[in-house]
This record gives C-alpha cells, structure tokens and sequence, in this order.
C-alpha cells in the first residue's frame, strides 16, 4: 500500500513538474519575443528621430554650401552659425545611432548594420571637416569637399523620405543612399562586398 502511494506521489510530483517546466518555458518564450519586438519598435523609432534631426541637418548643410566662399568674410558669422547646427546635428543623429541594438533585428541585422554603418561614416565626415575648418580658422571647401557634403545632404533627404512612409524598408533605404554614400565614403564599396551587396 505504502509503495503505491509513493509511486502516485511521485507521478504527481512529475506531472507538476512538467507543467511548471511548460508554464515557465512559455512565459520565458513570450517575455523573450516581447522583448524583442520592444526593441525592433524602438530601433524603428530611434530611425525616425535620426531622420526628423537628419532633415534639418540637410537644410542648414545646403544653406553653408550655398553662401559663395569668396563672401566668407562678409558672411563669416552665417557659414558659422550653419555650420554649428550642422555639427550639433550630426552629434545627436550619432547619439541616436548609438542607441540601435542592430542585433534585436533577426533577418534584417546585415542591413541595419550597413545602415548604422554609412550613417556613422557620415558623422565621421562632418568630424573631419569641423577639424579641417577649426584648423584652417576657414570655411574654404574643395570640390570635392563640396560634392560629399551635396552626398550628405542626400542621404538624409532619402533617410527622411523612407523613414516618413507608414511601413519603412531598410533595403529600399540602403539601395537609395549607396550612390552618395560611395562619394563620401571611400571604403563604402568594400562595406558592400562584405554585406553581398554590391
């Protein structure tokens, strides 16, 4: 009698046993999936704020560009002013940059890698040239120079243009900054290889 009672006591032991594992597994696997999900939303959010900050930082970048160089000592304190939001700009975008967890993404993470990628190599082009002018106490550009910054200006104009759309497409978005993203960045073709996108 005593030995039945403990092979039911055990059975039920076992049973509950495994619907806690099964209740525990659950709530683990949904928290998991919420957690996920929470953070795809928030990288998707942080993009549109990247791009609201991106849109202004185009704006003043195409004012700077439009001011005639030869006007820079009657106009020395506008191409200032425009440059400093340009600059400010571009430190928030790397701050929001920063904040993406590009491996929360599941399918996508290559393509927003390549994003945060080209839009970090971007913050790293307005860096250099806040140094060049600091450094020459002048707002002189190459031509060059002149031909990435109308690059940068297009990148967050179609950063601002995808990210504006109801259902957001890293890949629409990688294939329409590629084009300027090679004039600014030299090294942008090996990133493309490394990602099979080119």
């Amino acid at each position: 009698m005593a030995k039945r009672n403990t092979k039911k006591y055990i059975k039920r032991i076992m049973v509950t046993l495994l619907f806690s594992y099964f209740v525990y597994s659950t709530f683990i696997n949904l928290d998991y999936r919420n957690h996920m999900k929470q953070s795809q939303e928030q990288n998707y959010q942080h993009l549109r704020t990247i791009s609201a900050i991106g849109e202004n930082l185009a704006e003043r970048l195409e004012d700077f560009t439009q001011i005639p160089i030869e006007q820079e000592d009657e106009k020395g304190a506008e191409l200032f002013d425009s440059w400093r939001v340009v600059s400010s700009e571009s430190r928030s975008i790397y701050s929001y940059l920063s904040r993406i967890s590009t491996l929360r993404m599941e399918d996508g993470i290559d393509d927003w890698n390549l994003l945060q990628y080209s839009l970090f190599r971007v913050d790293m082009f307005i860096d250099g040239m806040t140094i060049k002018f600091l450094g020459n106490r002048s707002y002189r550009i190459s031509d060059e120079e002149k031909e990435k910054m109308d690059a940068v200006i297009t990148v967050y104009r179609n950063v601002s243009k995808e990210a504006e759309k109801e259902s957001v497409d890293i890949e629409r978005l990688l294939e329409s900054i590629q084009e300027p993203m090679l004039i600014i960045d030299n090294y942008y073709s090996d990133a493309l290889e490394k990602t099979d996108r080119n």
